[in-house]
């Protein structure tokens, strides 16, 4: 792979206007020499990859505050759109080539800024999977075999790295903090009781639990069957409080282990992202009050990315926790300076925005829920 990515350019090509025949010519070039790397030729790098093209870039010498491993976490965890670990080939040259705007323009931007609670996350999630993209959800329950979307039945259990979502059809919905990776007895003791008596039939775990799934499982695999697999792992924590508390339900895994081959997921994944709802501006926090915005700032731990009426128009590596945190606390007095150089970038990069909602997620969110604030 190193001596493929000599192919590329030594350094980053100084580009500033997409709409010339100019910068077409060298983002095609470029993308031309990107797709060497891409072995499976479906449009997107991994890790590996990415580390390689960042170096021919140079791109790696732009953040400067972190060593080689971490500034490909950031740059990996900001243009990363779903988590899967792999970049889209065009987003990835936009962000290189054209992702710098003019920051000389001081225009008055009005703006909120809100650490989004869990419960919002469960609730925009909820409003993601059965309203939002109801359609293609509805295509994919059917092709596991599981019958209609909205089943009063059935709740879903989205069991992410650090928390976990659970809802239903109806409306409900909860959170907790524990997942595949942060074990807690007593988040799971809540959410055992938070759904205790709401007499569902079926309990299907998506998100990262589905990684523990291999890729030649079929699309469903029993968390019983995950739980004999490795005592140690996530789905056994889950399968023990859950099988005890709900005696006859059907608890099952969808699975997202990624094929070796094409390094995608091996089934088609469930559309639930809470910031599908958030940067559509539906099911936002009742805090904000009259206040519309008409520009959304989804800022997580890694980047900010701004969406305006739904579509993305810019994405940035801003890391917040190395911005704003510092010994397992959130400095408070930081946040300013940060949030304004949010504002200068949304200036840059959107002539219409006036009303700017910043929602934040992450380790800076959890640290100021817990009121671990200095």
């Amino acid at each position: 792979q190193v001596a493929r990515a000599t192919h590329l350019p030594a350094a980053m090509p100084d580009v500033s206007d997409l709409s010339t025949e100019g910068a077409r010519k060298v983002k095609k070039e470029l993308f031309d020499a990107l797709k060497l790397l891409d072995e499976n030729q479906d449009g997107f790098i991994d890790r590996d990859e990415l580390f390689n093209i960042l170096v021919a870039l140079g791109v790696l010498e732009r953040t400067t505050k972190f060593d080689v491993s971490s500034k490909l976490e950031t740059v990996l965890a900001g243009l990363d759109a779903n988590g899967d670990g792999c970049v889209d080939l065009e987003e990835f040259l936009d962000w290189v080539l054209f992702n710098r705007p003019n920051f000389e323009e001081v225009r008055p931007l009005e703006k909120r800024h809100l650490f989004l609670t869990p419960t919002d996350e469960a609730r925009m999630e909820r409003i993601t999977l059965f309203e939002l993209n109801s359609e293609e959800n509805t295509a994919m329950m059917e092709q596991a075999g599981l019958g209609a979307l909205q089943n009063p039945k059935r709740l879903i259990v989205s069991a992410g790295s650090s928390s976990t979502q659970a809802y239903d059809s109806s409306g409900f919905q909860v959170s907790v903090p524990t997942g595949t990776k942060v074990v807690s007895e007593d988040a799971m003791a809540s959410l055992v009781e938070a759904l205790t008596g709401r007499g569902y039939e079926q309990f299907i775990f998506i998100n990262s639990i589905g990684y523990c799934c291999s890729h030649a499982d079929s699309v469903l695999v029993s968390l019983e069957e995950l739980a004999t697999r490795d005592a140690k792992a996530a789905p056994a924590r889950f399968h023990k409080a859950m099988s005890q508390a709900f005696s006859g339900v059907d608890l099952k895994v969808y699975n997202r282990a990624k094929d070796p081959q094409t390094k995608r997921s091996a089934f088609p994944q469930f559309v639930n992202d809470f910031s599908v709802a958030l940067t559509k501006g539906v099911g936002l926090p009742d805090e904000i009050g009259d206040f519309v915005p008409d520009t959304i700032v989804d800022w997580g731990g890694s980047s900010f990315k701004v969406y305006v009426g739904g579509k993305r128009v810019g994405t940035e590596v801003m890391d917040a926790n190395e911005v704003l945190c510092e010994d397992g606390f959130f400095y408070k007095e930081r946040l300013p300076a940060a949030l304004e150089t949010i504002l200068a970038y949304v200036r840059a990069t959107s002539e219409s925005a006036s009303k700017v909602l910043i929602a934040q997620t992450g380790k800076t969110r959890e640290l100021a829920l817990a009121g671990k604030i200095r």
